[in-house]
């Protein structure tokens, strides 16, 4: 009986031996032999990327389908490479498809190019293809030269140079930083001290300034322009209102001294009371005696141009706002406090 098992035993095993050999025999080879064709978009094509329009459909990159000599699923990936990176050794992915086309976004688009190290707001070519994947087994199409406007909104820009030392990183503090109007927008505005040459240093997404990895704007040949590669940007000694559109790549410097004015002050409307700057704490203040009717409101140079109310009488200065109510008779302390960009507040002391 135990001769009879063995028999079976050894019987059984050669069977299975027999059948994994045909088995891998059987299996099909998995080799690329004929590469995908892009067949849209067409070399030339040009791409305008902006917050606005970067959600909507782009384009629809299309192809022929890989063969790599068998019935198998075929996964395609859509990449951009620099112009001088024809092997596409260092590639950026757009999107993925298991199908011979696939709808790019302008988001995606954006990501892959800035990823790929163009400058933003500047049109710039760059090689695209379609790589077909299979395992570890991959083929790409011949790559086209497309154009694209990629943008890149930072959620902070400060202004860094002279005035601190030209200092980046835990050196960027909140009196030197700009915010946009909203998150995605490119307009940034901050009330700053300036003494000498700055330049305007994108934060990353993690809110680190570093002039090693980040774009910094400097001064552009034109007036009023911006230059991700130009030299210093300079402002004699004072304190500004900078204004800059890194998506149109403009900016602006208004010099300004603050000063309040209104029928509760010594002055009504018809003169300013100055305030001065405190540069260690970046307000600017004044002891001040008002009257126990009427109102006062903050202003710039003497005039209407820039001035700031407040819509609640609540201590949030708002640019253009309501006349703030005098809180009765009496000395007061008054400290406007322009150091956070778009979060400018005042209070109103009584001594």
């Amino acid at each position: 009986m135990k001769n009879l098992s063995k028999i079976f035993l050894s019987l059984f095993t050669l069977a299975i031996a027999s059948c994994s050999v045909e088995d891998v025999q059987d299996r099909p080879i998995i080799e690329a032999t004929d590469a995908p064709v892009l067949t849209a978009p067409s070399t030339g094509a040009i791409y305008e990327i902006t917050p606005a329009n970067s959600g909507q459909l782009f384009d629809r990159f299309t192809w022929t389908a890989a063969n790599f000599g068998g019935d198998v699923l075929v996964k395609y990936e859509v990449e951009l490479a620099s112009l001088d990176d024809k092997a596409f050794a260092k590639p950026q992915l757009v999107q993925s498809s298991n199908s011979n086309n696939v709808a790019v976004t302008g988001e995606n688009l954006n990501k892959a190019a800035i990823a790929l190290g163009v400058t933003p707001f500047v049109s710039t070519s760059v090689l695209a293809r379609v790589k077909a994947v299979v395992g570890t087994q991959s083929i790409g199409s011949e790559p086209i030269e497309i154009a694209i406007t990629a943008f890149k909104t930072a959620p902070l820009i400060a202004a860094v140079g002279d005035h601190q030392g030209w200092a980046d990183k835990a050196g960027v503090t909140f009196p030197f930083q700009m915010k946009p109007s909203a998150k995605g927008n490119a307009d940034f505005e901050g009330y700053i001290y300036l003494n000498g040459g700055f330049k305007l240093l994108e934060a990353d997404d993690n809110l680190v300034f570093d002039f090693n990895k980040n774009v910094a704007y400097g001064k552009s040949a034109d007036d009023g322009k911006l230059d991700a590669k130009g030299g210093n940007l300079s402002a004699a000694a004072g304190y500004y209102l900078i204004k800059a559109d890194t998506q149109k790549l403009t900016y602006s410097t208004t010099l300004t001294k603050w000063g309040v004015i209104g029928d509760a002050t010594p002055g009504e409307w018809g003169a300013d009371t100055e305030l001065t700057y405190d540069p260690v704490k970046y307000v600017w203040t004044g002891t001040i005696v008002l009257k126990g009717t009427g109102k006062l409101k903050f202003r710039a140079n003497g005039g209407w141009d820039i001035n700031f109310g407040s819509d609640k009488a609540d201590g949030i200065a708002n640019a253009g706002g309501a006349d703030i109510p005098t809180p009765g008779a009496g000395t007061y302390k008054i400290t406007l406090d322009l150091s956070h960009s778009r979060a400018y507040t005042y209070k109103l002391e009584k001594q």
